[in-house]
């Protein structure tokens, strides 16, 4: 790159206006959100409810890595 060119570049603040061009593109742009109270977003097919710390017949808990457990003992569910 010639001295020439750099010059030119830094005189028009070339890259401040192509960021602050790119930066607006992105602040007009329509938000990815939803209004969630109204609106529900859609489920997986393998969604099974809420985490909730099950036990056996026999009382003993069942593991499923959600540490559910730990937090129970804490509380003293």
């Amino acid at each position: 790159m010639s001295l020439l060119t750099q010059s030119i570049r830094s005189l028009f603040l070339e890259e401040f206006v192509s960021s602050f061009f790119l930066g607006m593109k992105y602040f007009f742009k329509t938000k990815p959100t939803i209004n969630y109270p109204f609106e529900k977003n859609t489920l997986s097919p393998r969604f099974r409810g809420e985490h909730a710390l099950r036990r056996y017949p026999n009382g003993e808990e069942r593991c499923i890595a959600c540490k559910l457990c730990e937090a129970c003992s804490a509380r003293g569910c």
